[in-house]
């Protein structure tokens, strides 16, 4: 987990993923994410998949928004 949010990295170095991406998705969203003023971590389970948290700086003045406003959680395994 150390070296997933690295360019060009993969969690799994097996012939299985020698003709895999390369490697730059969550390298470059985490450089989005960080310009924005946030950050991503993961977390992850052998055979449960991952969960990726992002958090972003928000703000909201106006008190009717703040009241509609769900956190949703995506999960993908």
């Amino acid at each position: 987990l150390r070296s997933v949010f690295q360019p060009f990295a993969q969690g799994d170095g097996s012939i299985t993923n020698k003709y895999g991406g390369t490697g730059l998705g969550l390298a470059i969203s985490r450089h989005y994410i960080n310009m924005m003023g946030g950050d991503i971590s993961v977390r992850s389970m052998p055979s449960q998949g991952a969960t990726f948290t992002i958090m972003l700086p928000l703000k909201i003045e106006d008190e009717a928004v703040i009241k509609n406003v769900e956190l949703r959680q995506l999960s993908v395994a």
